[in-house]
């Protein structure tokens, strides 16, 4: 009877053990198919614009997710469960899609479907729209990377539910994501990195961020944050790096930022920040890189900055530090740059800086320094760039290694040395009657001097004086000729051609706007047969000087150059002012760049060619003007393009003559961020090098199809030196012929050049041009086949382009 039992006991388990596992896979296949219908219905609702052989090719219902492209899945023990491996639950833990061109919403996915969800990595893709609050529910999220997408709004509150995160990029969103940085940041107790910039973010800076202890990275940098930095963050033991830069932070750098010993970059540059450095910012010995170049910083710079021995780059410029320079700044001789210039600094050059032997990059200019130039300057055998102009600095300059054109010393009181940098030779002392006599012979010299250039100048108004009167005859003589082009900006009906525009855009009305920019917007006017672009500016606020408006526009009339966009005509009339161009019927190179069709169409041959226009247009406007003139603003946004794909330079709001802008303070600091040349940090004055910068930033961009972002940093190579030159380029047109190679080649070596720290480092735009129009590339890098050249190749090639 027993064995009867025992045998029923085990026939009836063989039988329940079945139901048990197909119970639990049950379950399983359940969760795993929630997932995977929350994810089919977001592919449902964006775009793979790679096509059929896009990132989401394999995301199917007849495929496990497991195994689509991008997704993970770890097994799982429900709560309750024992350790067994029947028991384990697959579910979806990571989605990797960086790079993939995904277009679409990012608040179209389910969060909630995911609760098992660890890594989420989106970046680099058109994504837009808010981040949902339903990302909260994420409990397990430890990455969350949504950086350079076009996500839109504030930070959910909500964000702060994701306690085990470890990892946050929601950088390069520009100026999509804004609103103020909500506190519930500070609830992120793991959070390692934190990385926010480039992005329009408003408000002040979280005190609750005082509260990760675990941070490593800070990035808030480009954006419009105000108020004081909370002294919380000197809580953060761990923090070694913070970047701050270009906001509008105010208030005193604050104490406890002394106990950050393990910080090695801090970047507050750009902003409005006050007061003096606080004393114990000097332990921190770990620190390599200090920032707090174009504030209003001001006090003594203390004998205590020696014991900054990590210190390499130190800018301290555009400030108003007074006193001397401390000798005790020789004791940091890891530095590589250094620059103070553009303060109220007396006193002499310590001689002790001639123990920093591995400076590339000094300048001391727009201060009040007196005495000698250091003669162990001689021996700083790295120098790339040296900077002593306006300054009081007198005697013998004893050289350096640098060719002349690194080298800066004008508007001193009386150096002397080496012909090749402009300097007088130095002569050996004489007798006193052969000096006095010398004295005498140079007063002669310089009265005949001035008397010959007062009849010059008497001249040249009488010349100028008749030739003005010359012309205004002329005009007169044309406005009473009938008008041969309607638009002509020398000759037309103006209240004809006035309310001919107002008739075809209705009075300016919105259904006629085709783009929006910072100065105006542009709308489309079909006026008798032809199609115009008609520039709206934004309020009467921006030109109340009326000289300045004409200034400008005297700037466009004076260009003529087939890769300018034409301006037809402006008016100036008391309730609006406008400007009527060409239309480019392709729009800016930014947009064709941001659409992914578009972008294909863009291919490898259409793009060198761009950018040869854009570099034409810019060599007219610096070297072949009657005046140059700095275009202040060249960007993605400001090339246009015509039907066939033509690159025009458009968008002169900013243009000034380049005498014009060493004249007037008022114009020269002008620029979008991301395109803005560095030395603007801390000379404030623009040259036309500062275009040579911004035209590398659009060269970069048209060959990675994307704003180049950490490749601008001067620090690249230190982290990115081993990244081949095809991990960054375009994915989205078809691999380069071994001809379009070579031309990829020469733009990222050019734009290296142009992207040089040193502003007399970068080449002129003609001899960018010169290259470009040439295709000289230098044979030693065309050896290796396209794949194997890294950006560190790339970059050791870089200074050949000055001699091209």
């Amino acid at each position: 009877m027993l064995l009867l039992d025992f045998k029923m006991s085990l026939l009836l388990l063989l039988v329940a053990l079945p139901l048990l596992f197909s119970s639990a896979n049950s379950k399983a296949v359940t969760q795993l198919d929630r997932e995977a219908e929350a994810l089919l219905r977001w592919k449902s609702s964006i775009s793979d614009e790679a096509g059929p052989s896009g990132c989401l090719k394999s995301w199917s219902k007849h495929i496990s997710p497991c195994n689509w492209t991008g997704v993970a899945c770890i097994n799982t023990v429900p709560q309750g469960r024992g350790l067994g491996d029947s028991d384990a639950v697959p579910g979806v833990a990571n989605i990797s899609l960086p790079m993939c061109n995904l277009s679409g919403r990012l608040d179209g996915l389910d969060f909630v479907a995911l609760p098992r969800l660890v890594h989420l990595d989106l970046n680099d893709n058109k994504l837009s729209g808010p981040i949902p609050p339903s990302i909260g529910t994420l409990g397990e999220l430890t990455k969350l990377d949504l950086s350079s997408n076009s996500i839109s709004g504030p930070i959910p509150p909500s964000i702060g539910n994701l306690t085990g995160l470890t990892y946050l990029d929601l950088s390069q969103n520009y100026q999509f994501l804004n609103g103020h940085l909500p506190s519930t940041l500070g609830m992120l107790h793991n959070l390692e990195k934190l990385d926010l910039c480039r992005n329009s973010f408003t408000g002040p800076v979280p005190p609750s961020l005082g509260n990760l202890t675990l941070l490593d990275f800070i990035g808030l940098s480009c954006n419009k944050l105000s108020g004081n930095i909370p002294h919380e963050l000197g809580m953060l033991h761990r923090l070694s790096f913070l970047h701050l830069l270009q906001n509008n932070i105010s208030g005193s750098i604050p104490g406890s930022f002394g106990n950050l010993t393990r910080l090695e970059l801090l970047d507050l540059s750009y902003n409005h920040i006050l007061g003096s450095i606080p004393s114990t910012f000097w332990n921190l010995k770990s620190l390599k890189t200090l920032v707090l170049a174009s504030n209003r910083i001001n006090g003594l710079l203390p004998q205590e900055i020696g014991f900054l021995v990590s210190l390499t780059h130190l800018d301290l410029s555009s400030n108003q530090f007074t006193g001397s320079i401390p000798p005790q700044i020789g004791q940091c001789r890891r530095l590589l740059q250094l620059s103070i210039s553009d303060n109220l600094l007396t006193g002499s050059i310590p001689q002790d800086l001639g123990q920093c032997t591995g400076l590339y990059d000094l300048d001391f200019s727009r201060n009040n320094l007196s005495g000698t130039i250091p003669i162990g300057f001689a021996q700083l055998y790295q120098l790339h760039n040296l900077n002593l102009s306006y300054n009081s600095l007198g005697g013998r300059f004893g050289g350096t290694s640098l060719p002349s054109a690194l080298v800066s010393l004008d508007h001193n009181i009386d150096i002397c040395g080496d012909q090749r940098y402009g300097l007088t030779p130095c002569e050996a002392s004489e007798l006193d009657g052969k000096n006095e006599g010398k004295r005498h012979n140079k007063r002669l010299i310089l009265v005949l001097l001035l008397s010959f250039g007062l009849f010059c100048f008497i001249c040249l108004a009488i010349g100028s004086l008749a030739l003005f009167c010359w012309r205004r005859k002329l005009a007169k003589c044309r406005t009473k000729s009938k008008p041969a082009d309607m638009f002509s900006i020398w000759n037309f009906d103006g209240k004809i051609a006035f309310q001919d525009l107002l008739d075809a855009t209705e009075n300016f009305d919105e259904k006629y706007c085709i783009g929006s920019g910072g100065h105006g917007s542009v709308y489309r006017a079909e006026v008798r047969g032809s199609v115009f672009a008609v520039k709206l500016l934004h309020s009467m606020e921006d030109y109340t000087d009326e000289g300045t408006f004409h200034a400008e526009i005297d700037v466009l009339t004076k260009t003529r150059h087939r890769c300018i966009v034409k301006l037809y005509g402006y008016c100036s009339h008391s309730q609006c002012r406008f400007l009527v161009y060409d239309l480019m019927e392709r729009g800016s190179l930014a947009s064709i760049l941001h659409e992914e069709q578009l972008a294909r169409e863009l291919d490898w041959p259409k793009r060198v060619a761009i950018v040869r226009d854009v570099a034409q247009a810019l060599s007219y406007l610096h070297h072949d003007c009657d005046e140059p003139i700095i275009h202040r603003d060249i960007k993605s946004n400001n090339i246009l393009l015509d039907r066939d794909f033509k690159g025009y330079v458009s968008d002169f709001g900013m243009a000034r003559k380049l005498k014009h802008i060493y004249s007037s303070s008022s114009t020269i600091f002008a620029g979008t961020c991301g395109y803005m040349a560095p030395e603007l940090s801390s000379t404030m004055v623009l040259t036309e090098k500062c275009d040579v910068y911004s035209f590398g930033v659009v060269v970069m961009e048209v060959v990675m199809g994307k704003h180049p972002g950490d490749l601008l940093l001067p620090f690249f190579c230190q982290t990115q030196q081993h990244k081949k030159l095809t991990d960054i380029l375009d994915q989205r047109i078809v691999e380069p012929t071994s001809n379009e190679e070579q031309d990829i080649i020469l733009l990222v070596l050019v734009a290296f050049g142009c992207l040089q720290i040193c502003p007399k480092a970068r080449p002129t735009m003609k001899q960018v041009c010169q290259a470009i129009t040439d295709r000289n590339c230098p044979a030693a890098i065309l050896i290796k086949p396209l794949h194997e050249v890294t950006l560190q190749d790339l970059h050791d090639f870089c200074s050949t382009v000055r001699n091209i």
